[in-house]
């Protein structure tokens, strides 16, 4: 075991965006592109519900998902949000879907440079 104390960090929402099979990818590229790249998971699913048709609109809708959560901080969620809605294109019926959800605490290894460097107080302006 280690006497490594444990950093929290509380101010993490993870946003999962769950889209068609094959579209992940776009969803990771439109993370990346707003610098949002730390604890990318993805992976599989499979629908249930509607299978045949979606609604008025009579589109096929694919039961094989990707799903890709991510976190970000609560002070950039809105930015990536928006990013990843736009360029992954989820404003189109039956494309997918994006939430948030407010994580309470995020356990993670934060090298201890980056630890030192947060501990020091601002310098001040003047």
């Amino acid at each position: 075991m280690s006497d490594r104390k444990i950093t929290y960090l509380t101010d993490v929402e993870m946003l999962t965006v769950v889209v068609q099979r094959d579209h992940g990818e776009a969803v990771l590229k439109a993370a990346r592109d707003v610098g949002a790249t730390t604890g990318a998971v993805g992976h599989y699913a499979k629908g249930i519900g509607a299978r045949e048709r979606l609604g008025l609109l009579g589109l096929a809708v694919e039961v094989e998902k990707d799903v890709i959560s991510l976190l970000v901080s609560s002070e950039h969620q809105d930015v990536v949000l928006d990013h990843i809605y736009r360029e992954s294109q989820l404003g189109t019926p039956g494309m997918g879907y994006i939430y948030s959800t407010p994580l309470e605490k995020v356990a993670t290894y934060i090298p201890e440079s980056l630890r030192d460097q947060l501990k020091k107080p601002e310098a001040s302006v003047g």
